[in-house]
């Protein structure tokens, strides 16, 4: 077994030169909680000896659209991008993200607090990797519109703002029910994601 991975990375982008405050400690924990002993994960072994590795590749076969998750603090966005997004409910309205609990994003999210979601389009691959800490100098500046006191990344496919109803422990995650205040969509293709690279819709023969 290898040493624990890197954590992953977010952005910040200051819109007056102001710090984020790190937010409180414990998001997602619930002392309540019984959890059940570790098992390990049944992985043929021609799938590698890191048995994390292989699951990662695994789940990596469900291809999903690309989304950077938003919210801001004073006069600073904070941002990353995230493909584990998922709709929940249309009565009442409600979403789902999960973020790793090691990230600032994590921390800046507790119940009351509201998060944007932006569903980005097929080209807007620069901003996906900008938002996951691999940044392009060549690749234009972000720009955000600012709804509900909410970043969202304009240009974006599909725009939600979700307020969190209440916060789930997830093992290495937290899992963050939103009830959504906001949404629109426009017309585009999507950006996809699977087996660790981008995708694009394709039109089958």
């Amino acid at each position: 077994m290898q040493g624990n991975p890197t954590p992953p990375t977010e952005f910040d982008l200051p819109l007056a030169g102001t710090a984020v405050w790190p937010g409180p400690d414990g998001i997602g924990d619930d002392s309540r909680d019984e959890l059940p002993p570790p098992a390990a994960v049944e992985m043929p072994p021609e799938l590698g000896d890191d048995p994390r590795v292989a699951l990662r590749r695994t789940l990596g076969m469900f291809a999903t659209g690309v989304t950077v998750i938003t919210t801001r603090q004073a006069d600073q966005v904070h941002g990353m991008t995230a493909n584990a997004f998922m709709s929940v409910s249309l009565e009442p309205p409600l979403v789902l993200i999960s973020v790793d609990r090691r990230t600032k994003m994590c921390s800046l999210l507790h119940e009351g607090r509201t998060y944007g979601v932006s569903v980005l389009c097929e080209t807007q691959s620069d901003l996906s990797d900008r938002f996951a800490g691999r940044t392009n100098p060549e690749a234009p500046e972000p720009r955000f519109e600012m709804v509900h006191d909410t970043p969202l990344v304009e240009g974006a496919l599909a725009h939600f703002v979700a307020n969190v109803s209440k916060s789930y422990w997830g093992g290495d995650h937290s899992l963050f029910l939103g009830r959504v205040e906001y949404a629109r969509y426009g017309e585009g293709t999507p950006l996809l994601f699977h087996g660790g690279r981008y995708e694009r819709l394709g039109t089958a023969p």
